[in-house]
C-alpha cells in the first residue's frame, strides 16, 4: 500500500536542524515524508540528516504582506505539484503561508501546533492584528494542536478558534532525549567553570535562549545584582536585534565580572553541566524546551509562572516559579536556591529527570505523535 505523503513546514529550518531533529527521519517509516522551510545553510543540513524530500519556500518571520503572497504562491505551486496528504504547520508565518495554501488546494488533513503565542503579551492594533492572523490559521487548519494547555486555555479564553483542541503526549512537540541530556553522559565537556576562572564553591546561575526583551534579562540581571558576590551568571544565546534588551542592562552584562555572555552554542549541555540552577525569566513561552532539557540533565529550575513553565514545574519539588516581569519575586527565589542545603538541592535534581523521563522521554513522544497522524488518516 502506498504511504500517505506528509510535509512537515516551519518558517525557518533551525526549528527543523534543532527542535524537530529526526522526526521527520521517524515518521517516514510510516509516511512518505517531506519538510518545507527557508532556503538557508540549516537546510541543507536537514536534507542529509533526515533523508527526506526537502523544499525551499522562503518566508520571513515579521509582516510584510509582499512578502507573504509571493510565499502563498510558491507554497499553493508546490502543493499542486506534490498533492500531499497531510500538511502540518509549526510556528505563525509557516502557519499562515501552509494553512492558506493547503486549503487552496484542497488538502484533506490540514494541522497547525501553536507554541509560543505573541498577542497575549501584546496590545493595541499589533494584538488585534496578531489574533486576527491566529483566527486565520485556525480557520484554515482541519486540526488545531495546541503545545501546551497554557495554550490550549489562550486559544478558548481569546475564541481564536472554537475547534477542538488536543495535545499530543503531555506537551511539547519534540520530546527529549534522556540519553543525550544525561549529565552522566561522557561526551560532555566538563571544564566550562574551570575555563571561565568560576571557583568551585562559587553558584552558578544559567539562563538559556535568545537575549531579547521579551526573556525577561533586566529582571534576571537586577536579580542577580542582588545576590553575594559568590555566584556566577551564564548567558548562552545569540542577541536578538529584532526586539533588543536595555542598552543599559546590556552595559551591565558586558561590564560585570561575573556575569559571563557566552553567545550561542549548539551544545548546551556544558553549560548546565557547570550550573547549580537554570533560570527561564521569560515574559512568554509555549512548552520551553530548555527548561525540559535542564530538568533531563538533572538542574532544578528557576521560572516564571507563564504557561508551560509551570506546566513542569511544581515549586520546591523540581524548581521555583516566580511572578513575570518581577525582580524582587525573581531574586527572592535566587537566594531560596543559594540557601537551600546541598541534599535538598540534590533531592529537586533527582526529580527534575524523573519527571523528564516520565513525561517528556522522546521515543514515547514520537510513537505518540506517529499514531496521531495514523488516527487522522483513518477517520
Amino acid at each position: 500500500m502506498k504511504k500517505k505523503t506528509l510535509f512537515i513546514v516551519t518558517t525557518v529550518p533551525e526549528t527543523l536542524d534543532t527542535i524537530l531533529k529526526n522526526q521527520p527521519k521517524f515518521l517516514n517509516n510510516t509516511f512518505d515524508v517531506s519538510v518545507v522551510s527557508s532556503p538557508a545553510p540549516a537546510l541543507e543540513r536537514v536534507a542529509k540528516n533526515e533523508g527526506v524530500s526537502v523544499h525551499s519556500v522562503l518566508m520571513s518571520r515579521g509582516i510584510n504582506v509582499f512578502r507573504d503572497f509571493i510565499s502563498l504562491f510558491f507554497m499553493i505551486k508546490l502543493f499542486l505539484i506534490h498533492k500531499p496528504d497531510i500538511v502540518h504547520s509549526y510556528t505563525p508565518k509557516a502557519g499562515l503561508i501552509a494553512m492558506l495554501a493547503a486549503r487552496l488546494c484542497f488538502v484533506k488533513i490540514k494541522i497547525h501546533t501553536f507554541t509560543g503565542l505573541i498577542f497575549p503579551t501584546q496590545t493595541g492594533f499589533k494584538k488585534s492584528l496578531l489574533i486576527f492572523i491566529d483566527r486565520i490559521i485556525c480557520k484554515s487548519a482541519t486540526h488545531i494542536v495546541p503545545e501546551g494547555e497554557g495554550v490550549k486555555r489562550d486559544l478558548l479564553s481569546y475564541k481564536i478558534t472554537s475547534k477542538q483542541l488536543k495535545l499530543i503526549g503531555n506537551g511539547n512537540i519534540a520530546g527529549i532525549d534522556i540519553e543525550y541530556f544525561n549529565k552522566n553522559n561522557n561526551s560532555i565537556n566538563t571544564n566550562l567553570k574551570s575555563e571561565l576562572s568560576i571557583p568551585v564553591e562559587h553558584f552558578v546561575f544559567t539562563f538559556v535562549g535568545r537575549l531579547n526583551i521579551d526573556k525577561g534579562l533586566k529582571e534576571l540581571v537586577n536579580a542577580f545584582l542582588l545576590q553575594t558576590e559568590k555566584n556566577h551568571l551564564l548567558l548562552v544565546g545569540d542577541i536578538d536585534d529584532t526586539a533588543p534588551i536595555q542598552p543599559d542592562i546590556m552595559a551591565i552584562i558586558k561590564n560585570h565580572s561575573r556575569i559571563h555572555m557566552l553567545g550561542f552554542h549548539s551544545d548546551i549541555r556544558p553549560a548546565l553541566i557547570a550550573s547549580d540552577v537554570l533560570v527561564l525569566s521569560s515574559y512568554r513561552e509555549g512548552f520551553p524546551n530548555v527548561v525540559l532539557q535542564a530538568g533531563a540533565m538533572s538542574l532544578p529550575v528557576i521560572a516564571t509562572d507563564i504557561n508551560g513553565c509551570n506546566e513542569i514545574i511544581t515549586p520546591d519539588f523540581n524548581g521555583w516559579l516566580v511572578e513575570p516581569r518581577n525582580e524582587d519575586s525573581l531574586a527572592k527565589a535566587m537566594q531560596n536556591a543559594i540557601n537551600t542545603s546541598t541534599p535538598s538541592l540534590s533531592l529537586m535534581a533527582c526529580n527534575a529527570r524523573t519527571r523528564i523521563v516520565e513525561r517528556f522521554e522522546r521515543n514515547t513522544y514520537l510513537k505518540t505523535l506517529e499514531n496521531f497522524y495514523v488516527q487522522l488518516v483513518k477517520s
